[in-house]
């Protein structure tokens, strides 16, 4: 087993990778008292992450996965943080049988948690660029039930896409299908705000809520082409506060042309005005969520058996 020296301690690394993403690898470990740790090792980093991800960690807050330790060795960026006893979303969305049995209402629970976590990355001067499911993770007791689960108690994970804002890198960054904004898609970094997390977080919101993404295709040129353009439309069953909340915070103008056919300049000012229709804050957007009692209008029996 590979021992790595950081500023804070030594780190074993415990065999074989425990997951794979877009920047690098993720690997179970240990310190030299034996406490279970994730370490995110990074080929490629911005030399401004570091700083970035201390001043996220010194905002302490619970719904954000602690950072332990962050060094570079042999020219890759090691980030050191707590392991987290849980399941992410991506997995209970994706294992029907259980996602059926979680009370709708528990999700609200969680994205008023993720908000509390995006409004002290705002705090930092960041913005966490990549909001999804496989990103947040419940906490749970081993061998708890995660229909009985608290899921308020959710962390938001991977920060190594973090970004400060304003952004004028001209480097483009990978995007998430289905949760990305516009301003992401098309590499406008300078128009990436805190409105952006916002707009990925909405989307996941309405994923779990209802089932299924505001917009979705096999084909992924013609996904991207609905996530610029196509409003998130209104299911029967979301209750219409609720609606409003995630419809603002997904705004977006739709481009009177394929944007390969406009301007840059008409693109932007196409863009700024998708995104001064959002939410410009998380406070903002936790305060309107949190007067939410249930995600879904009452129905009586024959709007429940005709508008499904």
């Amino acid at each position: 087993m590979e021992t790595i020296v950081g500023k804070r301690g030594r780190y074993t690394l415990k065999k074989g990778l425990a997951t794979k993403g877009k920047f690098g690898g993720a690997w179970l470990a240990e310190d030299e008292h034996g406490e279970p740790l994730s370490i995110k090792i990074l080929d490629n980093f911005d030399p401004e992450l570091p700083a970035l991800l201390q001043r996220i960690a010194d905002e302490d807050n619970p719904h954000i996965a602690k950072l332990l330790d962050v060094f570079v060795a042999d020219e890759k960026l090691h980030i050191v943080r707590q392991f987290i006893v849980g399941t992410d979303l991506k997995t209970i969305f994706s294992d029907k049988p259980l996602y059926r049995k979680i009370p709708e209402e528990k999700f609200l629970d969680m994205g008023r948690s993720v908000l509390r976590a995006l409004v002290a990355t705002h705090a930092a001067g960041a913005i966490h660029r990549d909001v999804k499911p496989s990103n947040i993770i419940l906490q749970h007791a081993d061998g708890e039930s995660l229909c009985d689960a608290d899921f308020s108690r959710v962390v938001l994970i991977d920060f190594e896409q973090a970004c400060p804002f304003p952004n004028n890198s001209s480097t483009r960054s990978p995007f998430a299908l289905i949760y990305s904004p516009p301003e992401m898609l098309l590499k406008y970094n300078h128009l990436l705000a805190p409105a952006s997390d916002l707009f990925a977080l909405s989307v996941t919101l309405f994923q779990l809520i209802m089932g299924k993404a505001p917009y979705s295709d096999c084909n992924p040129e013609i996904l991207v082409n609905l996530q610029l353009t196509y409003p998130m439309q209104q299911p029967p069953r979301m209750n219409d506060d609720l609606f409003r909340i995630l419809s603002r915070a997904a705004n977006k103008t739709p481009f009177r042309l394929p944007p390969r056919r406009l301007s840059p300049d008409e693109i932007d000012k196409t863009l700024r005005s998708g995104i001064e229709g959002r939410y410009q804050s998380a406070s903002e957007m936790l305060a309107d969520l949190e007067k939410i009692d249930t995600p879904l209008k009452k129905l009586n029996w024959f709007q429940r058996t005709f508008n499904n």
